[in-house]
């Protein structure tokens, strides 16, 4: 229900106790409200209208009313049931034969979320800074497109293989002499054995110099092993 007051604050003056009605109904529903008119001053006629984004929601039962002192105007607001879910529009009231005229806001049905205003609560701890570490933790972390950032562990991969062939180096710079010393021994033994292979000397392989040069063998490499840098049996 909505009240109007005319001529309460001087002539032809209208006030009205809210500016704007709401009404909650479903496609389909059809609901009666009224609209009082009281008046302060002489008996004078009211005329009620609708904007043109109401007319097809709102019936007036009496749209012109004398008005003495105080008159009930009924309406009869409806949705069709293919009709929008929510429709705002204006009723306007007009005194003084047209001289004067005011209007307030009348809304049909239920809002969506996209045609009211409303605040969303959010809890404290998703905008309050979190310490250092956690926030260090979580940008080394997968993106949220799936790629890894700069900070991800792969990225130091070229940095740790120089640091392990450094030491690898700085190790094994102390037997470097020794190393090289083995190395030429094993070349001098290869080319004595491509020497031996090109001679022909099977007359001088037979079982008990194959025993012979095995042991000599063994020997030999006995002693390389305990001359090396480092080597304790």
């Amino acid at each position: 229900m909505q009240q109007v007051h005319i001529n309460r604050l001087g002539v032809n003056s209208l006030e009205f106790d809210t500016d704007t009605l709401e009404l909650s109904l479903s496609p389909g529903e059809e609901r009666s409200f009224e609209i009082v008119l009281i008046n302060y001053g002489a008996p004078t006629h009211v005329n009620i209208s609708t904007s043109d984004s109401l007319r097809e929601n709102i019936t007036i039962l009496e749209d012109n009313p004398y008005v003495k002192h105080e008159e009930y105007v009924p309406l009869i607001a409806r949705i069709p049931y293919d009709g929008r879910l929510y429709t705002k529009g204006q009723i306007h009231i007009t005194v003084g034969y047209g001289s004067k005229r005011q209007s307030f806001n009348l809304n049909l049905g239920n809002p969506g979320p996209d045609e009211k205003s409303f605040a969303v609560d959010v809890d404290e701890s998703l905008y309050k800074p979190a310490g250092s570490s956690k926030l260090s933790s979580s940008s080394s972390k997968v993106s949220s497109s799936g790629i890894y950032e700069k900070e991800h562990w792969s990225s130091h991969i070229p940095s740790i293989s120089l640091e392990m062939i450094r030491s690898a180096l700085v190790e094994a710079s102390p037997y470097s002499a020794g190393i090289f010393r083995m190395i030429m021994i094993l070349l001098l033994v290869l080319l004595l054995v491509v020497f031996v292979l090109s001679i022909d000397l099977t007359q001088f392989f037979g079982f008990y110099q194959s025993v012979l040069y095995s042991i000599l063998l063994t020997f030999f490499m006995a002693y390389l092993l305990l001359k090396l840098p480092g080597s304790k049996l």
